[in-house]
């Protein structure tokens, strides 16, 4: 084999290696484990469908309550419990690379037969930058029963601050607009969804960052 073939093979090997090294650094993942319980009861609930978004695959609550997803692509996402009997509920967990997220939370009896309702597609959306100051949040309601009409609270925080504010409440449609951020600022907010005054599903909760100053 001549001298250039060699150099040739050589340098193909190292393209190679170095694809595989770059895509290794790629594909991250980790794994989550939960589990679900009665609200009222804190005993635990089998037969719960949990599906998260983005979408990877969904499963079921075992006798303990409990669930895995083994394989997970790091970052956040929201994880949606739904039963019969009960409302659904929605959390936000982050993923990190060969770690598994445990969590824990509750579902509540279904008393005025709502069904399952479920708050997404966000604007601004998850992770959002550059936003304004002033600015119009909307977001999107899959529901059961259609025929109950739900109303939104919604609330915001900027990051590292306790003081949660209120955006709108008792709103019955599916916007709000919010002024009066602060630039160059990260916040998170969320919706709750009521029906007859009561609590009936939240959102995810979600996050965007402001744009700087001229």
């Amino acid at each position: 084999m001549s001298k250039i073939n060699c150099l040739l093979l050589l340098f193909i090997g190292v393209l190679l290696f170095a694809c595989e090294e770059e895509k290794l650094d790629i594909d991250k993942f980790g794994s989550i484990r939960g589990q679900i319980l009665d609200g009222e009861t804190y005993g635990p609930l089998d037969g719960v469908q949990i599906a998260t978004n983005p979408a990877s695959t969904s499963t079921i609550t075992n006798t303990d309550g409990v669930f895995e997803f083994n394989k997970v692509a790091e970052g956040e996402l929201a994880v949606t419990a739904r039963k019969k009997d009960y409302l659904s509920s929605t959390v936000s967990v982050a993923v990190y690379d060969n770690e598994t997220t445990s969590l824990t939370f509750f579902l509540l009896k279904d008393e005025k037969n709502i069904g399952w309702v479920t708050i997404y597609d966000p604007v601004p959306g998850n992770g959002a930058v550059d936003q304004n100051t002033s600015l119009t949040m909307q977001w999107q309601v899959d529901q059961e029963d259609n025929s109950k009409n739900l109303e939104y609270n919604v609330y915001y925080f900027r990051a590292n601050s306790t003081t949660q504010n209120s955006a709108g409440e008792n709103l019955s449609d599916q916007e709000v607009i919010i002024s009066g951020l602060e630039s160059n600022t990260t916040y998170y907010w969320y919706v709750v969804a009521k029906y007859e005054g009561s609590r009936v599903a939240n959102s995810p909760t979600w996050s965007f960052r402001t744009q700087s100053e001229n």
